[in-house]
């Protein structure tokens, strides 16, 4: 029924067929003086097609607008589940490897946290010179959200880094075990691990008291 009266209004929301009528109704008023409450019937129902017309048009409106913003939506949950599935798959590979994937990941992380914090540091908002301990801080803490928020961003290309290295690494690893003698390949990696955490702290320490 709904549907039924929505084409019917359609039909008669065309614009020249208004205009028609209009022309009409206004050479047929002036020609019948007698019939002034003919005149006014007409006007009437030319005011209310009119009304009716508007209405139709910003209905149609809407709802192309909504489809749109619909569709959009659509395809952007599309698009993130898409890239949410494929991290999910490079994760998935990575633990195949075991620890040698973590690390791979890991030193991938810290080559990037490193890199980046040197090149924002320096080059992209570069130091102004001596600026006390807690100017100094208060920076170290700003570049440092700005490397986290460039990790977010690139957060699939290192996952697909460290996906590609893990067998090198994996290789690495077992060397790096047998030349010093661990005794399990557990124990280099929590060596290995602790000695890149203490390189980042280190540096960043460094560099911050510096400037301060």
């Amino acid at each position: 029924m709904f549907l039924s009266m929505k084409f019917a209004v359609a039909s008669h929301c065309n614009p020249s067929l208004l205009f028609h009528q209009h022309h009409h109704h206004h050479h047929q008023g002036f020609g019948d003086f007698t019939g002034g409450s003919s005149l006014k019937r007409r006007t009437s129902t030319l005011k209310l097609q009119t009304t009716l017309c508007s209405t139709y048009t910003n209905d149609n409106a809407y709802e192309l607008s909504s489809a749109n913003s619909h569709e959009g939506s659509k395809e952007s949950a599309e698009s993130k589940k898409g890239e949410s599935s494929t991290s999910n798959e490079i994760l998935t590979k990575l633990r195949r490897y075991g620890i040698s994937g973590i690390l791979s990941y890991g030193l991938l992380n810290t080559a990037y946290y490193l890199t980046t914090f040197l090149i924002v540091w320096f080059y992209i908002a570069p130091a102004p010179g001596r600026m006390g301990y807690l100017a100094a801080v208060e920076r170290f803490l700003k570049v440092m959200a700005m490397v986290w928020a460039g990790s977010q961003v690139t957060k699939l290309i290192r996952a697909g880094g460290a996906l590609a290295l893990a067998p090198f690494v994996d290789r690495g690893l077992s060397w790096f075990t047998a030349k010093f003698k661990f005794q399990s390949q557990g124990k280099a990696f929590m060596t290995i691990v602790g000695f890149c955490v203490g390189l980042a702290i280190i540096l960043f320490l460094v560099i911050t008291l510096l400037w301060a």
